[in-house]
């Protein structure tokens, strides 16, 4: 018994890592950004892990194991242009401004400070920090790429996962699997033109202005080699419901709905005012937390304004000033609001979204139908994939009018379909083998076990594209065919002109 009581606690001790030292950089982004990486952050300090965390935002609170090391000024609100400039207009600005945005995060006194201290693990936030690998290479210890958004083919590509454009369309697109040939065409190539544009384009622009300011090293390989030495990647994705269903490596790790969890109560004026809204409960409106509200066009906010006050339930209005002067007696504003809680009220009817990433999974979570307004980048393709899941419906700014909200809000309101779709959609994302903290942990931890699980490295990084996909071998098999159809050909010719020219003789004889 003593015998194997030894080997129990061996095996532990071989499986256990210590206490980790984690620098995980989010040096740019958005606040709902760092909500999804403060799940693995807590997650990982409960485990004793120490966190160094770079980030745009002040935080929020402080707890044991964690630092927070804050650069100011580069939150994306700095460079987002108004959303009445248009939906694409936004990606645009941030496509640009992404080299020199890289290189001023890199370059702040905060972050150049970390550039002596010893690290076990660097986490990376996969968002416009090309420049940050210059920070792995110095550190020279493994490192982690963690994507806030859903699973995209071009960061597949980095950890040698095979992408599908034939039935997992980009972002960009509304498409539904299965899709025309016409769709496929389109999203092969636009699938194929955006990885090319943010290697060949985004990625060696960053690098350049990073050797121009002299912020990456001399000897430092470039960019492009370096993000292939990623360990792993961590995605804000939930494998059970990102249809449809795809093959992954093992480096591919699913941790969405890290940040979610069940609501606390409400703020005690809140409730009291939600619970003065009786049994028509109430409306939950946000444009989450990188839209300015105020910045939206008048006549939208006026539409908005007749429309929530022509409404028996009361509103909830996220918005970033104090007042408004026309502001109706049932709805209430608010600079911040507990989301997660308010979503997990039993008195809620609705949530109008701009259908981020977060808040659509935070609504699944929760069970909550909504009704979309996408203001840019990939919130319409969200949203669009809500309303063909059936636990929403969507409704675009240009085609805001006061009926066409009112509508709206009255068929998700009164729809049973969509709460029973919603329900479902919310257990299939809780019913998993693991808390996704759980899975972020083990992970993080595998890779430091390992000292950077090279094992796990997909033979696709190293192979040409012409010996990955057996172009060579196809080739091959293409000419001995038809070099044997020519032989084949060649001989039946010559039968032929033997057989008739035996044929002939015979005539002349």
């Amino acid at each position: 018994m003593r015998v194997w009581l030894l080997l129990v606690a061996a095996v532990v001790c071989v499986s256990s890592v210590q206490a980790g030292r984690i620098l995980f950089l989010n040096p740019v982004g958005s606040k709902s950004h760092k909500n999804f990486f403060m799940g693995i952050v807590n997650a990982l300090a409960d485990h004793g892990h120490q966190i160094t965390l770079v980030s745009a935002y002040q935080p929020s609170k402080l707890r044991e194991n964690v630092r927070e090391v804050v650069l100011p000024d580069m939150d994306f609100s700095r460079i987002i242009p108004n959303m009445s400039e248009g939906k694409m207009s936004g990606p645009l600005t941030l496509l640009q401004e992404a080299p020199g945005f890289c290189s001023d995060a890199l370059e702040k006194e905060e972050m150049q400070n970390l550039l002596t201290a010893e690290f076990d693990l660097i986490m990376l936030s996969s968002v416009f920090t090309d420049c940050f690998l210059s920070v792995v290479h110095r550190m020279k210890v493994p490192f982690i790429y963690v994507l806030p958004a859903g699973v995209m083919s071009r960061i597949l590509n980095i950890i040698g996962n095979p992408s599908f454009p034939s039935f997992v369309p980009s972002k960009v697109f509304t498409f539904k699997h299965p899709m025309t040939f016409t769709q496929r065409v389109i999203s092969t190539l636009s699938d194929a033109m955006f990885v090319t544009g943010t290697d060949y384009y985004i990625s060696q622009s960053t690098e350049n202005e990073c050797r121009r300011r002299f912020l990456c090293p001399e000897d430092m390989p470039s960019i492009s080699t370096l993000r292939y030495n990623a360990s792993l990647v961590l995605f804000n994705s939930v494998k059970t419901v990102d249809l449809p269903p795809r093959p992954f490596v093992p480096a591919v790790v699913h941790v969405g709905g890290i940040h979610c969890h069940p609501p606390q109560p409400l703020p005690k004026d809140l409730d009291d005012w939600v619970k003065g809204a009786g049994s028509d409960g109430f409306i939950f409106f946000s444009l989450g937390s990188l839209v300015k509200p105020s910045s939206m066009p008048e006549k939208h906010r006026r539409t908005l304004v007749e429309v929530f006050g022509s409404l028996k339930q009361r509103v909830l209005w996220k918005w970033d000033k104090d007042t408004m002067e026309d502001l109706p007696p049932n709805v209430r504003l608010g600079k911040w609001l507990p989301q997660q809680d308010i979503l997990g009220d039993s008195r809620l009817r609705l949530f109008i979204t701009h259908g981020g990433l977060h808040s659509t999974m935070e609504s699944m979570y929760h069970g909550v139908p909504v009704l979309g307004m996408p203001v840019f980048a990939d919130q319409e393709t969200n949203m669009r994939e809500v309303e063909s899941d059936g636990w929403g419906s969507v409704l675009l700014w240009d085609d805001l009018t006061p009926d066409t909200l009112k509508d709206k809000i009255q068929f998700v309101l009164t729809n049973n379909e969509l709460r029973t779709r919603v329900a479902h959609q919310s257990a299939v994302m809780k019913d998993q083998p693991q808390h996704p903290s759980k899975v972020a942990v083990y992970w993080v931890e595998y890779v430091m076990r390992h000292k950077g699980a090279a094992h796990l490295r997909c033979p696709a990084l190293d192979m040409p594209w012409y010996k990955l996909y057996n172009v060579d071998v196809w080739a091959s098999v293409a000419g001995v065919v038809l070099l044997l159809f020519w032989l084949l050909y060649r001989l039946l010719r010559a039968l032929f002109r033997c057989l008739f020219s035996l044929g002939a003789k015979r005539k002349l004889d």
